[in-house]
């Protein structure tokens, strides 16, 4: 009689093979348990976003793949009210009925959209938050979509270490202001101008800087600003943004002139935006110019602080702010009233016989800019610009 061999698996004790899900079937099952999100509602949504993740400081554009850039839809559909109730501020009740809402829906890119969902219920970013971004880039975007008179400008940037501190501007940062300050109704053109001398290596308190300097912006505006301003698709208006001591901003501005349209930045706030707030005070200037002055005279240009008045032997002539103050010029309009008071100033010098300036300035970045533009060549013969280093002024750089 045969005998079973004991390692043999009867009927009796084999054991049904338990299967396994693989990841794969895993990840299937749980998409499927996903709202359906219908195709019209993800075209509003894509065109309301303008193709753009609508988390706040990202708004990378989700149309291309970040690395490759080659033409692909990256984009995301994130859920503010987690599409189940352990989702990411997943409500019972509230997630299945707007799973599919557009209210409820932001467009994100891979990034922000594990951002705003890891962790589930325990996220930091709450429904009010995510609602208040959505809401801010979508009226961003239609007002761009909305805006009249639209008009481009091109940005033209320029750093210079000011005292060691070393500037870093970023053209994003150029490209935003613009689009806010303008109400979205200038629009930057697809390039841009950056004299970026931020790395100089002499700082402005060494005798060789001035010279230095002004040499160097003046080759470089030579080679990348004048050919484009003078070509005959030249930009017909500018963007100016410059961090630089005093008398460069001045020189950039005595070199680009008076006649391409131009709006000048300035750093009142926050990555050059101006204050839009109702109570924001305008300035106020004063200045007596006699009906008779020398040929030669000095000009303190007081705005910032109250200028100290230098040993030089010329007859002074001030032009100050009624309450001199660091962020004085805080608004595009406070910048224009500024202009026309200043034009005004120097009309009343010429006719009253001056032909050489000295400028003893304590001005702020865009109206150091506008008074170089103003100083036409006609106006006067010779310009000389100071520059304060205490104890004492040091002649810089003359802009004529």
């Amino acid at each position: 009689m045969a005998t079973k061999n004991p390692a043999t698996p009867t009927k009796a004790t084999m054991k049904t093979p338990v299967k396994t899900k693989s990841p794969a079937s895993a990840k299937k099952k749980r998409t499927q348990k996903r709202a359906n999100i219908p195709v019209a509602v993800r075209r509003d949504l894509w065109v309301a976003a303008a193709g753009r993740c609508e988390f706040r400081g990202c708004c990378k554009p989700v149309n291309r793949d970040f690395l490759t850039k080659k033409m692909a839809n990256v984009g995301e559909f994130a859920h503010i009210i987690g599409d189940s109730p352990a989702a990411a501020r997943g409500i019972s009740g509230e997630s299945e009925r707007l799973a599919a809402d557009p209210s409820n829906l932001i467009l994100a890119c891979f990034d922000c959209h594990s951002r705003i969902d890891r962790h589930g219920q325990s996220n930091e970013f709450t429904a009010e938050q995510l609602r208040a971004m959505k809401r801010e880039h979508e009226t961003r975007i239609e007002s761009i979509y909305s805006a009249t008179g639209v008009m481009e400008s091109m940005p033209v940037l320029m750093a210079f270490p000011i005292a060691g501190n070393v500037p870093a501007l970023d053209v994003r940062n150029i490209h935003y202001a613009m689009l806010t300050n303008s109400d979205f109704r200038r629009f930057p053109t697809s390039t841009h101008i950056h004299i970026d001398k931020s790395s100089f290596d002499i700082r402005d308190n060494e005798a060789d800087f001035w010279s230095s300097a002004e040499r160097a912006l003046t080759q470089l505006y030579q080679q990348r600003v004048e050919p484009v301003l003078t070509a005959r698709s030249g930009p017909s208006h500018l963007t100016i943004a410059g961090f630089a001591p005093i008398p460069m901003l001045m020189k950039l501005g005595a070199l680009i002139g008076d006649k391409t349209p131009a709006n000048v930045l300035d750093l009142p706030g926050e990555q050059w935006l101006w204050d839009r707030r109702p109570e924001c005070p305008s300035p106020s200037f004063t200045y007596t110019v006699s009906n008779t002055l020398p040929r030669e005279v000095s000009v303190l240009v007081s705005l910032s602080n109250r200028v100290v008045h230098p040993t030089e032997v010329h007859p002074v002539v001030e032009f100050q702010a009624v309450a001199p103050d660091r962020g004085i010029i805080r608004t595009e309009s406070h910048l224009l009233n500024f202009r026309s008071e200043f034009d005004s100033f120097l009309q009343r010098l010429t006719r009253a016989g001056v032909r050489v300036v000295h400028i003893y300035p304590a001005t702020p970045l865009s109206a150091s800019v506008e008074i170089g533009r103003m100083l036409l060549p006609k106006t006067f013969e010779e310009v000389h610009v100071w520059e304060w280093q205490a104890p004492e002024w040091k002649r810089a750089l003359r802009l004529k």
